[in-house]
């Protein structure tokens, strides 16, 4: 299925096979302000080329194509090592380039050659039946083209009273396209119409459906277990879709494509990514010995709250920053009064990997938030009766954040969960390992709200989706007494679910809720 290819890295190599891995071109060094580094790729077309990261101070690592424009920022503002993987999508030279200011190292892991394409089964909606018809008769697609450009992506149309029939398209595609986000999981293929330069798949989806979504166009096929890594490093936003999150994404490969349809929530709050926060801003950085390992601490303070009595406690910070704005969305709700002034604290992660060991239940995190960030918060002037606190996140996150209200009510008595990793359980257990310990144990002094998608239905590793265990967990708690509040919603695994629902969830447990959004402790609603 793959073969790894010579390449030349800025000087001539000859190398064949695998002999030549051990040597991958690599680098290190400090970058100044006002200068770059550079390492040249001699690439062949569809070559997926994978690495790795790691960096301290501001530099940042850069990819430019053969014609020297740049493409897309590879690197990850993280402090641990992370995994960066591009496709060349023509045969050149590509560069390299590491500039901003510190120090860097980067590691390339694998050239993966392209292999022999699959065969896909062709399947048509109703959108597409037309043009295969027209197609058929000897029209060019060019018309096809033309109307996809005026009315923009993906294609909808109404199916029925609650259903609309909607199409994802891709112009030009040679081997495979493939689509993530919502409904479609990593193994959704579009389908190609005859012979044309037409890619589509087509879902019939609740009209209140709301999600983000990316195409990846000619992935690789490589080993299985570099299938994800391929696909993640082909993924862009749909080209034909001008709404996008976040909304000041630098380039086609950050971010992802908004659909919202007619009949989705508008949002308690309207923000974009690109709204400034008005009020003021501290950041630190706390070193844990529980965890071993620091990180960065935002505090963000919303015009009017000097004298906060509120607090919330927001993890995964980074992207709730630059992903979600949180802090504009805080800035509307105190500023109409839906909840009280309050303080936030974004708690970053020093990386992928290190988000994965710490958030899903163990006693170091639990001592981390205890015995280290609830001090230095107070030390820093930011305390708050846990009636009055909240502590939020979403995924990992999610269970993160209800693990540590229910093992400490005293500084945490409010949860916000957002698509809660409630699946997970340690290696070697039975899954939904937080579920089934809340069942075995009195209810903490805690309130919760807790949201989940009807497309967050991938198989987890633990034999439940992530849905699934939303709705278990939920009728564990209203069984044990807890004050409780799920909404399920026609959302996928995204910040724009989480976003729309961190302002709800807000107002649930602090504000004043609008009569219209108003449902009864001890009930689930549909968003």
């Amino acid at each position: 299925m793959w073969r790894m290819r010579a390449v030349v890295v800025g000087w001539a190599v000859s190398m064949t096979g695998m002999a030549w891995a051990a040597a991958l071109p690599s680098a290190q060094g400090q970058i100044h302000p006002q200068e770059h580094h550079e390492r040249i790729l001699s690439l062949q077309q569809d070559d997926f080329v994978q690495g790795r990261w790691q960096h301290s101070g501001q530099a940042v690592l850069e990819l430019l194509g053969p014609d020297g424009r740049h493409i897309r920022r590879l690197s990850q503002d993280t402090d641990e090592a992370a995994p960066f993987g591009f496709i060349a999508r023509s045969a050149g030279d590509y560069r390299l380039r590491v500039a901003g200011q510190g120090s860097y190292q980067w590691q390339l892991t694998a050239i993966n050659a392209p292999a022999a394409p699959e065969q896909a089964e062709p399947l048509q909606g109703d959108v597409i039946r037309q043009w295969a018809m027209r197609l058929r008769a000897g029209e060019s697609s060019a018309g096809f083209w033309e109307y996809v450009s005026r009315v923009g992506s993906p294609l909808v149309e109404r199916y029925s009273a609650t259903h609309d029939r909607v199409t994802f398209v891709w112009k030009g595609a040679q081997d495979n396209v493939r689509i993530h986000g919502g409904p479609a999981s990593y193994d959704d293929r579009m389908q190609r119409l005859g012979d044309s330069d037409i890619w589509y798949i087509t879902y019939d989806l609740p009209r209140d459906a709301r999600f983000s979504y990316r195409i990846a166009a000619d992935v690789p096929h490589v080993a299985p277990a570099d299938r994800r890594a391929a696909l993640r490093a082909a993924l862009q936003r749909d080209p034909y879709n001008p709404q996008l999150l976040p909304e000041n994404s630098r380039d086609l490969f950050q971010g992802g494509s908004v659909l919202r349809l007619s009949q989705a929530p508008v949002p308690l709050a309207q923000v974009s990514s690109t709204d400034q926060p008005q009020g003021t801003w501290r950041q630190g950085r706390l070193r844990s010995q529980a965890l071993g390992n620091e990180r960065d601490i935002h505090i963000y303070q919303p015009p009017g709250a000097e004298q906060a009595r509120h607090l919330l406690v927001l993890l995964d910070g980074r992207e709730y920053r630059e992903q979600a704005n949180a802090p504009a969305l805080i800035d509307t709700l105190v500023r109409e009064g839906r909840i009280p002034p309050l303080r936030v604290v974004l708690i970053d992660n020093p990386g992928a990997a290190s988000r994965s060991r710490e958030l899903p239940p163990n006693p170091a995190y639990t001592r981390f938030l205890q015995s280290e960030l609830m001090p230095w918060l107070a030390a820093q002037g930011l305390v708050a009766d846990a009636a009055n606190t909240v502590i939020a996140g979403s995924s990992y996150g999610g269970l993160a954040a209800l693990h540590a209200g229910w093992r400490l009510p005293h500084h945490f008595g409010n949860v916000l969960s957002l698509s809660g990793s409630f699946w997970w359980g340690p290696t070697g257990e039975h899954g939904q390992w937080l579920t089934r310990h809340l069942a075995d144990a009195p209810a903490a002094a805690v309130n919760i709200y807790m949201t989940a998608g009807i497309f967050e239905t991938s198989g987890s590793g633990q034999g439940v989706s992530l849905v699934q265990a939303n709705r278990h967990l939920y009728d564990v708690l209203r069984a044990r007494g807890y004050t409780v509040r799920y909404d399920e919603a026609a959302t996928g695994h995204d910040y724009v679910a989480w976003r729309d629902a961190l302002a709800v969830g807000l107002v649930h447990l602090l504000g004043p809720v609008a009569s219209d959004q108003a449902v009864s402790s001890g009930q689930a609603d549909r968003l």
